[in-house]
């Protein structure tokens, strides 16, 4: 190995800090307009991606535009879409600045900075298995003032068809599902879902403090999230893949020429799960919906545009242990 510390999931033989990639999830959250917003994080080079974009409106083409200079992340949106900012340690980046613990990848020349303690980045905090009913409302365990991200993966053989608003109950994120019960039910899924907030804090281990004993940032039970970017269509892998919610396109399909506002209305939504060739796959076009429409104009139109997915490999094999359930 690169390092020399290990520090593994408590009751596992799983190495965290040498099996899992550490470009660090810092910040999701949604964002409209023009924008930007500046980070503090000396020695990680910061990179942006958008999600929940959408290519066109009827005829309409849209524009989404995000840069980085050096800490400072800008956009340009044409409408309201999430951004996704993640903080990957510096080549040669050290960090004189900290007093204490400080782990380092000696495999570069000079040895670049492994983990510190500038921040928590988004952590598996919880696993849900269930069938979702059509409005069922589902309250986790995450602070509705805690930034989250969840993703979602079918649990049998097919596409979970499974997408939900996120709203605030009791104080908490829950899920409000909003699924077709008609042509394409909700199926079995597992849901996944990630905060910048520390659980299951081990008796013993490796711990990481930022200015003080009271900010604790990592612990040895931590499963970082390991997120990247779906830009349209479907992706596949040898492992199980989730990705994050939302519908994702609206397409509309004339029964005849002659009345152009007469037909079927297509409704696509992000999903995870198997495909009909029996891969893993997620995919930002699997159908759901379909209505019939008829009317005086054509319904709008929108294309799919972009959403995160992430590997389940590690989460499925360790959460328990993990989150201590």
């Amino acid at each position: 190995m690169s390092f020399g510390l290990q520090t593994f999931i408590k009751g596992t033989s799983f190495d965290v800090l040498a099996s899992m990639s550490f470009n660090f999830v810092v910040d999701i959250t949604t964002i409209s307009g023009a924008g930007s917003k500046t980070y503090l994080y000396p020695n990680f080079v910061i990179s942006a991606a958008l999600m929940n974009t959408f290519s066109a409106v009827g005829t309409d083409a849209r524009s989404y535009n995000v840069s980085v200079s050096g800490q400072t992340v800008s956009w340009n949106v044409a409408n309201a879409c999430k951004i996704m900012v993640t903080a990957t340690p510096a080549p040669g980046s050290d960090s004189s600045k900290y007093f204490g613990f400080t782990l380092y990848d000696n495999s570069t020349n000079p040895r670049t900075l492994k983990l510190a303690p500038d921040f928590t980045p988004y952590n598996l905090v919880q696993v849900i298995d269930l069938t979702p009913a059509y409005n069922q409302v589902l309250q986790t365990s995450i602070p509705a003032s805690v930034p989250m991200i969840a993703f979602h993966r079918a649990t049998n053989n097919s596409y979970d068809h499974v997408w939900w608003n996120e709203i605030n109950q009791n104080g908490y994120w829950a899920l409000q599902f909003r699924g077709n019960t008609g042509l394409f039910p909700m199926q079995p899924c597992r849901i996944y879902l990630f905060a910048k907030m520390l659980v299951n804090i081990p008796n013993w281990g490796f711990f990481l403090y930022n200015g003080g004993a009271d900010k604790m940032v990592w612990h040895s039970n931590c499963l970082p999230l390991r997120m990247s970017i779906l830009n349209g269509g479907t992706i596949t892998s040898s492992v199980p893949l989730a990705s994050t919610n939302g519908v994702t396109s609206c397409l509309f399909q004339p029964s005849d020429p002659s009345f152009p506002s007469v037909g079927t209305q297509w409704f696509e939504c992000a999903s995870g799960g198997m495909n009909s060739a029996g891969n893993y796959a997620a995919t930002a076009n699997d159908r759901y919906q379909q209505t019939t429409y008829n009317g005086t104009s054509r319904p709008p139109t929108w294309v799919a545009g972009t959403i995160g997915y992430t590997e389940c490999n590690y989460y499925d094999a360790y959460y328990r242990q993990a989150l201590g359930v």
